[in-house]
């Protein structure tokens, strides 16, 4: 059965405005499951954005990561938004030293 991405796109955006990230994600991630292109970066993008929202920057990161990884020329705010979270480490958990190879 396919499902209309279109529909589910705006009710994404509906959540977002709404201040709904968590089950706007929960939307994407469905539109993601089974497509290892996540629809060229765009739907790892969409999380990303989210994530950001909430204050996951963590999280953030690795989903601007992954829509680079599925798109790098066409995911250019995902490349600027990693420039801009490069500082998102976990240094305070590990220290580097223990875990970077010299």
């Amino acid at each position: 059965m396919r499902y209309d991405s279109n529909v589910l796109e705006r009710h994404a955006k509906e959540l977002i405005d709404d201040g709904r990230q968590r089950d706007a994600i929960r939307i994407y991630l469905f539109m993601a499951d089974g497509d290892p292109s996540l629809d060229g970066g765009y739907l790892g993008e969409k999380i990303a954005q989210c994530y950001e929202q909430l204050g996951d920057l963590a999280a953030a990161k690795f989903w601007y990561g992954r829509a680079v990884e599925e798109n790098p020329e066409g995911r250019l705010a995902s490349v600027e938004a990693r420039t801009r979270l490069q500082s998102v480490t976990i240094d305070d958990l590990v220290p580097p030293r223990a875990y970077l190879v010299p």
